[in-house]
């Protein structure tokens, strides 16, 4: 064969392949799928690309064609680089990139923009690439905002972590099977990002109570879920359960202080058998060799568990267990475990570690105040700071939390708790009073609409001698209770 029947074998070939493509392509818009995928800009770009690479092998050819052509006509996976994908760089995927990119392999045509055909930076910075624009850094100390000042790269590592508390969870990145909501904000968002969740929010859980007042879990408890994926049933109550209680999500604020309170610090306050004689013996809960200190009844540890634990129970998200025994490692949905990277779970895990405690709002009036630090003196003088230590030493430095994060017998009698591995059903963790002002309905479940009904409806046995003091003040004495707490 000679040279020039060579070229002209190679260019019928060439066409060929792309008429082929192209028919494809025309199929493709023609078939039912609904609208081409619109524009998605950000403010900033991501990391290096090379153009053209939309599927992201580190390679451009003819998948990253195919590639695109699905997103855009077949709701195919989203690119994890947007810009990656947009070969002709017009800040938009569609069917012209598909076209380009086959014009540039198979016909000759001019090579993608830059940058091609290595890894480079966007000098056309208006789609995202592998992350999208990031919300910007409040105010430390502020409400919402980081506990301390933060480097360069810890400030990147916390704006990640918010905005993946923040955004929504799609079915292609994990979500579910079964699940309470698509997000962490979905349950902590008031009075802002990581704050606490309402009365609508409350998951539910139950167990069996039998005729001689025992409480035991159910197969499939203790926990029910609110959603599940299409074609997956939900994970309902057992059909014997008769002890039904909800849970009210506790904010996120501050946490991170609370995760650095020394096992050492907790157990010094531990009294199990009450060996003082003051009525109060409370204990801690260990877990997997360390005192528990996150959720009602203390039964998780550290910052990263209560991370791991709400991504699997809460959204179904999928973690590297070497990041936490509390992990769930894989699910029965189609997308690949885990389906958090260890990335996303670290910047989690970094921005729930450094979210401010809640700053306490103190009124400039002089009457306010005296009747605020007249609430506090009683606080302390009928024995609720027994329990609701005002403050702990943490690794850095004094925490004012108002709790010993131990577990006490408080719950009222004349009703059935749900009961947990070795804690009792009336057996709680001491809840903090972190942005107390901020978290009503108030109690475990929700179920006291004020201060004063938490008080006197949600303190029975070891804190009976405290509700019985306060039951018995006058409504002034009662009000400056009130108003210490709501201060904090």
């Amino acid at each position: 064969m000679t040279r020039t029947s060579t070229s002209s074998w190679k260019t019928t070939i060439h066409l060929s392949n792309l008429l082929l493509l192209l028919g494809i392509a025309v199929l493709l818009y023609h078939l039912p799928f609904g609208p081409a995928r619109g524009r998605e800009q950000f403010d900033e770009g991501g990391p290096e690309f090379i153009r053209g690479d939309g599927n992201n092998d580190d390679r451009v050819d003819i998948s990253d064609a195919i590639y695109c052509l699905n997103y855009v006509f077949a709701r195919g996976d989203k690119p994890s680089c947007l810009a990656a994908a947009d070969t002709d760089d017009n800040g938009e995927i569609e069917l012209t990139d598909a076209i380009a990119l086959l014009g540039y392999l198979f016909q000759g045509s001019s090579q993608p923009p830059p940058p091609f055909p290595v890894a480079g930076p966007d000098p056309t910075p208006d789609l995202g690439c592998r992350e999208p624009s990031l919300p910007p850094l409040p105010e430390v100390g502020s409400l919402g905002g980081p506990d301390r000042v933060l480097t360069e790269a810890e400030a990147l590592s916390w704006r990640r972590g918010r905005e993946l508390f923040d955004r929504p969870t799609m079915l292609s990145e994990g979500l579910g099977p079964i699940f309470n909501g698509d997000s962490c904000r979905g349950c902590h968002l008031d009075p802002v990002l990581g704050g606490a969740g309402g009365l609508d929010l409350n998951v539910v859980r139950f167990a069996y109570v039998d005729g001689m007042g025992t409480v035991s879990q159910l197969e499939g408890g203790p926990a029910a879920s609110r959603l599940s994926i299409l074609s997956v049933p939900r994970d309902e109550m057992h059909i014997d359960a008769n002890v039904v209680e909800t849970r009210q999500p506790p904010t996120c604020l501050g946490l991170g202080l609370v995760d650095r309170i020394p096992d050492a610090v907790l157990l010094q306050n531990a009294d199990p058998d009450d060996d003082d004689q003051d009525g109060i013996s409370g204990r801690a809960r260990m877990v997997n060799g360390r005192v528990g200190r996150f959720g009602h009844k203390s039964g998780v540890p550290t910052l990263h568990d209560f991370a791991a634990d709400a991504s699997f129970n809460e959204l179904g998200l999928t973690v590297d267990p070497v990041h936490s025994l509390f992990a769930g490692g894989s699910d029965t949905d189609a997308v690949a475990d885990p389906e958090l990277s260890d990335q996303e779970f670290l910047d989690l895990a970094f921005f729930l570690a450094h979210l401010a405690p809640p700053p306490r709002v103190l009124p400039p009036d002089p009457v306010s105040l005296d009747r605020i630090n007249q609430g506090e003196v009683l606080f302390g003088n009928i024995g609720c700071d027994s329990c609701h230590l005002p403050v702990l030493d943490g690794a850095d430095g004094p925490v004012r939390v108002y709790s010993d994060f131990l577990l006490h017998a408080v719950a009222n009698p004349g009703r059935h708790n749900v009961n947990e591995p070795g804690v009792d059903p009336e057996e709680f963790r001491t809840a903090p009073f972190l942005g107390l002002r901020d978290t009503a309905p108030y109690l475990h479940d929700g179920s006291a609409e004020t201060l004063d009904q938490a008080i006197l409806l949600g303190h029975y046995g070891e804190a009976e001698t405290a509700r019985n003091a306060y039951a018995a003040l006058s409504l002034l004495e009662k009000s400056q209770i009130q108003a210490f707490l709501l201060s904090l």
